[in-house]
């Protein structure tokens, strides 16, 4: 994850059905009409777009990766390159986002205190989106572990950091097969008391974490004689989706040499490399002339849409997702 990294979703129609459609539910939920909204860790900038064309809001996204002039410019929305610190603290803001940000900090607690102490003199709404370390535990997902995620949550922890520090969760709530955490919150004096159903105890927490060192070695070991299966019958294997995904799987059998190629619908990867691996990203157009006989989806919620661009070049491979 440098600043260079490609993180772009909104190329695929399932994405941004999802996206679109949460981010209603909120805009709807708390009337974010005609307002200020700031995100933190904005990315290239898709998401602070959507919220204020669907608001008819103002935005200013905060992010050092930010690439001017890479999407169509949205009349008042604004970008900072920079990371988010106290002294953005004087922004307006009538909403507070931060999308897969929160897990890539060590020091959560500060982080949270900080936003706290920026906004004594408002109440915005906090929506917040993290990966969910419940469904990783639960079924093994290995490919979702690395080093630049240095925060893990779960409901009841991500609950309690924004008690913690000044806050009271409103809801909270699983999408996208249960992969991705919400929480909106809003600012409050004291310590909330205020218990979600949602949340887990640390000892369900810890139940399902030694569940995870029992099966891990499992999980690992039956991907790679299944790779080992399809080197030996000369299989074609291909990776369909690029992101951080396939580095966690693809790193974890380098050494088979099972897996050709790896391929993204995101243009902005095609001819890149992928980080520690060394193999380059292909587009789907390059698979018409190289006809996989079996592609693994990083993530099943593509499933269908990718089926239905390989069956629309020709192509009928088995299909395995993860």
């Amino acid at each position: 994850y440098t600043q260079g990294y490609e993180d772009q979703q909104g190329f695929s129609p399932t994405f941004v059905k999802f996206i679109t459609g949460v981010t209603q539910r909120v805009v709807d939920r708390y009337d974010i009409r005609n307002k200020q909204v700031v995100e933190i860790g904005c990315g290239k900038g898709d998401f602070v777009r959507l919220i204020s064309k669907l608001g008819n809001n103002r935005g200013t996204g905060i992010d050092p990766a930010y690439v001017p002039g890479r999407e169509e410019d949205v009349p008042g929305v604004r970008f900072i390159k920079e990371f988010y610190s106290s002294k953005h603290g004087d922004l307006e803001a009538d909403c507070i986002t931060c999308r897969h940000t929160l897990e890539h900090i060590h020091d959560t607690h500060g982080f949270m205190d900080m936003i706290r102490e920026s906004i004594q003199a408002s109440e915005p709404v906090l929506f917040f989106e993290v990966p969910s370390v419940v469904r990783i535990l639960e079924i093994q997902a290995f490919w979702d572990l690395f080093y630049e995620h240095c925060t893990y949550l779960s409901p009841g922890s991500l609950a309690r950091l924004f008690r913690l520090n000044g806050f009271e969760v409103l809801d909270m709530y699983l999408e996208y097969d249960k992969q991705y955490l919400f929480i909106e919150a809003k600012p409050v004096d004291g310590r909330s008391k205020k218990i979600h159903p949602l949340e887990e105890t640390i000892e369900e927490l810890k139940e399902k974490t030694e569940y995870f060192v029992e099966q891990i070695n499992i999980q690992l070991g039956e991907w790679r004689n299944r790779l080992i299966g399809f080197k030996k019958e000369g299989k074609k294997v291909v990776v369909w989706g690029g992101g951080s995904k396939s580095v966690g799987f693809l790193t974890q059998f380098a050494d088979l040499d099972a897996i050709a190629h790896v391929c993204d619908i995101n243009p902005h990867m095609t001819g890149n490399f992928i980080p520690g691996i060394g193999m380059q990203y292909v587009g789907p157009d390059f698979l018409e002339e190289f006809k996989p006989d079996v592609v693994i989806v990083m993530n099943s919620v593509y499933m269908d849409e990718i089926r239905e661009d390989l069956a629309s070049r020709g192509l009928h491979p088995e299909m395995l997702g993860l």
